[in-house]
């Protein structure tokens, strides 16, 4: 008789808390089907239950609705915390978009925030990404960035659920990814790309630079425009944003000002100018060895393509 001497990976712990059966149901069925590495998933009707279950089931991801009666989401991850389970992962699978709730859920120590209704292949992207622990880690303590990140640099927009709100103003659509990176790679230096540049009063010179690489210039600019995705598929094969899809980000990047974070109570960021430009300027790699914070995203619009997103303060 041949021995088995490996040992079986246990499932991954998943709990499933939301008032609507027939959503548990679904949840249940994209986490264990697919390719995921296997989980063991459990439901609950509220945050009270979900919290009843904590300590017995030890859950190593709450996927959590925001309305539910009784205890909602947000005072179920309040009262985990209180509790002493700060390394607990908390997702939230939600329609609630109002941004003061996500600038809540985030400083609450949220790993992520999926709006309702989503693809199967978000939910399960996000929840991969939280299990290998890529989350934002618990409230008080500093993200821990890839290894390719080197030292924490401060951040150039003042709040990532706000920030993702105005990517759905502009892109008419709840069907995107905005994942923070961490990598520095030479990405910026490639063109054509989308250069904004903003002042802010009483300061002399530049304040910010924001860069979209082409391929976000086409998914912001072809989705605000309205086009249809074989349209924005073509122009990313292209590698060359259209006229309309530049006009567009132009206006995404104008309303990004307000996203800037201040780095004193008198800055006010303003939009001055934006050109697509076929070549990195001279100073763009002093700017970014020297900035004063820096935030880098990718975009994803699934089954259309992914770009990138930088933002400097100078």
């Amino acid at each position: 008789m041949v021995q088995n001497t490996g040992a079986e990976t246990a499932p991954r712990r998943v709990l499933v808390v939301d008032d609507s059966r027939a959503i548990q149901a679904i949840i249940r069925r994209i986490l264990e089907s697919g390719d995921m590495e296997p989980v063991q998933v459990r439901t609950a009707s509220n945050g009270a239950e979900a919290l009843d279950q904590v300590d017995s089931f030890r859950p190593e991801l709450v996927l959590s609705d925001w309305h539910m009666p009784g205890v909602s989401g947000i005072e179920m991850l309040q009262a985990l915390r209180q509790m002493g389970h700060t390394d607990m992962a908390v997702g939230f699978v939600t329609t609630e978009t109002a941004p003061d709730c996500l600038s809540q859920a985030r400083s609450n120590g949220a790993a992520f925030i999926l709006h309702k209704p989503f693809e199967d292949r978000m939910l399960r992207n996000a929840v991969a990404r939280c299990l290998r622990g890529e989350a934002t880690p618990a409230p008080g303590t500093a993200p821990s960035p890839s290894p390719a990140a080197g030292p924490a640099r401060a951040a150039a927009v003042e709040s990532v659920a706000q920030l993702q709100q105005l990517f759905f103003m502009h892109l008419g659509t709840r069907s995107y990814e905005l994942n923070k990176r961490f990598d520095e790679a030479p990405w910026v230096e490639q063109c054509p790309q989308l250069v904004a540049l903003y002042s802010s009063a009483g300061r002399k010179g530049a304040y910010a630079l924001g860069l979209l690489d082409a391929s976000a210039v086409c998914l912001i600019g072809g989705m605000a425009a309205g086009h249809a995705p074989d349209e924005i598929r073509k122009s990313l094969a292209r590698g060359q944003p259209s006229q309309p899809h530049v006009e567009h980000a132009k206006r995404f990047m104008l309303a990004l000002a307000g996203q800037l974070r201040k780095r004193t109570a008198t800055d006010i960021p303003t939009f001055n100018a934006a050109k697509l430009s076929s070549q990195p300027f001279d100073k763009l790699a002093a700017v970014i060895a020297r900035n004063n914070g820096r935030s880098d995203f990718e975009l994803r619009l699934p089954g259309i393509g992914e770009g990138r997103i930088s933002i400097f303060l100078t």
